[in-house]
């Protein structure tokens, strides 16, 4: 793990605990309750975090004498204004970072943390780094975000368990996990793919493939397709997701694993959203996808074309017409963490 990564990873989770400290301090409808972050700090003074009566979440970054005020409105979820707080006895100008929604909670606090980074590093004009890192962000502060219904998180939950076995192996594995970032396939090597389906269902075993190159092969390599049967449980008697990603931060890149969650964004890792969904493997299985596995791709189309105007793919595989090759993973995750 790099040393960047290591430092950040800390930073989110003082950050995340000092936020959930204070949201359970301030009285609803009041204003601003705030504290000193010990590893943070500009000519100004100690960068600060804060929750407001509505418990939203806030960075302070002190801006010094004789730099102009700061406003940034653009983001859907994330506000830049200039706020003056009095602490002990002393009138300060903060630039304040302020984020509005709590589905964007998870990727505020890496924002939050790459900041810190960025004025432990340059601090002279924090006000222009402040401008400059919700621009850089941006992208990922937009829009409206796809919700995390259980579905959804026993997907992730899955990739994860996937990712940990990786890991287990391969100390930078998080590389390997390329679908957050929009990859056709959850994780991808020099030469190989793997895709990753979960399903919350008691019976059946049928997955959604999303577009035609989900279950094309990588040019020279393979591809497969692990599915789990997974189902819900009280958190006391199963694994959760947070305890989960904890353990992959141990061993892997953990800057690296949280900034994909930021892409995904993931709520905070102490949002009861994830607190209360806990999660136990009933069905593993894994298959090889080659030329006799049930799938749509562009090179089984005539001409291996896709027909003009025509887009967004959606089909289902029954997994009962195909022979697993395993029911553990073993050889397909160690084709995937073989050295390039």
């Amino acid at each position: 793990m790099s040393a960047p990564s290591a430092v950040e990873a800390r930073m989110r989770r003082i950050l995340d605990e000092e936020w959930r400290r204070l949201g359970e301090s301030v009285p609803s409808g009041t204003g601003l309750v705030s504290v000193d972050l010990a590893f943070a700090s500009t000519a100004g003074g100690a960068v600060r975090v804060g929750v407001d009566g509505d418990r939203f979440r806030h960075v302070l970054v002190p801006l010094p004498e004789g730099e102009a005020e700061v406003s940034d409105h653009r983001s859907a979820g994330v506000r830049l204004s200039t706020r003056t707080l009095v602490v002990d006895d002393v009138s300060v100008r903060y630039a304040d970072l302020h984020c509005l929604r709590r589905d964007l909670a998870g990727v505020f606090t890496g924002l939050a943390a790459d900041l810190c980074l960025g004025l432990n590093q340059e601090s002279s004009r924090p006000g222009d780094a402040v401008v400059a890192k919700l621009r850089s962000w941006r992208e990922l502060l937009a829009g409206q975000r796809e919700a995390w219904t259980p579905q959804r998180l026993a997907g992730l939950y899955a990739e994860l368990l996937v990712l940990e076995r990786l890991l287990a192996s391969r100390s930078d594995a998080v590389d390997l996990w390329t679908g957050p970032a929009g990859e056709a396939q959850d994780f991808r090597s020099t030469h190989h793919a793997l895709e990753v389906k979960a399903t919350l269902s008691k019976e059946g075993r049928l997955v959604r493939i999303h577009g035609l190159d989900q279950l094309e092969s990588p040019a020279g390599g393979l591809l497969a397709l692990a599915w789990f049967r997974l189902t819900r449980v009280p958190t006391a008697a199963g694994d959760t997701l947070p305890a989960l990603i904890e353990r992959c931060e141990h061993i892997g890149d953990a800057g690296q694993l949280r900034r994909r969650l930021d892409f995904l964004g993931l709520p905070a890792l102490d949002d009861p959203l994830l607190a209360e969904h806990g999660f136990e493997v009933l069905e593993e299985r894994w298959y090889e996808v080659g030329d006799d596995f049930p799938c749509l791709t562009p090179q089984r189309l005539i001409g291996a074309v896709v027909p003009p105007g025509v887009g967004s793919v959606e089909y289902v595989v029954d997994l009962d017409t195909v022979a697993p090759a395993s029911a553990d993973g073993l050889e397909q995750t160690a084709r995937m963490v073989e050295a390039s």
